[in-house]
């Protein structure tokens, strides 16, 4: 297929249609990353050496924040199925652990990260880390333990930015 594969020109488009989101709820323009977190995560953290401030920004997620939200590191993914019996049922959940593991090896102390994803008929949700969560409105919502003893929230993805836009931008500052 000229142009790149299917999947990847889906997922593009959900990071354009998640950076326009974002844009309108939080001002300022969110834009897609050239490459993604492993970049500059996990085995190639010494590139960091290297870079300024502003290119390892570009490099920890799938979106770029805007300036006023430089701690924001955003994981975007479009799959077509997602297993959400799972976070109801006891064990892990491989597909979160996956995209958990990606986010952890790009992110640095002191980071927020979120991990934004859209589901093939079902809508699209994020999933944060419990010690984010401080007084923030979360709506219906499933926790998921991953194997390492974190918590996440998996929740509603508009509604989520929507109710908690101030915690947002504080916790992205």
């Amino acid at each position: 297929m000229a142009g790149g594969s299917k999947s990847k020109n889906k997922g593009s488009g959900y990071e354009r249609e998640l950076s326009k989101f974002l844009g309108e709820t939080f001002g300022g323009s969110f834009i897609r990353s050239a490459n993604s977190g492993a970049f500059v995560g996990g085995k190639n953290a010494a590139r960091k050496a290297n870079l300024s401030e502003t290119q390892i920004k570009g490099q920890k997620g799938d979106l770029i924040a805007p300036d006023h939200m430089p701690k924001l590191v955003l994981e975007a993914k479009f799959y077509a199925e997602f297993r959400f019996h799972q976070l109801l049922q006891p064990g892990d959940m491989p597909q979160l652990d996956e995209w958990i593991g990606q986010c952890r090896e790009a992110v640095d102390p002191g980071d927020f990260w979120l991990i934004c994803f859209k589901i093939n008929l079902r809508g699209s949700y994020v999933a944060v880390h419990k010690d984010f969560c401080q007084g923030m409105a979360l709506g219906n919502h499933a926790t998921y333990t991953d194997a390492t003893g974190d918590t996440f929230i998996v929740t509603e993805l508009k509604s989520f930015f929507t109710a908690n836009r101030d915690i947002v931008l504080k916790l992205s500052a």
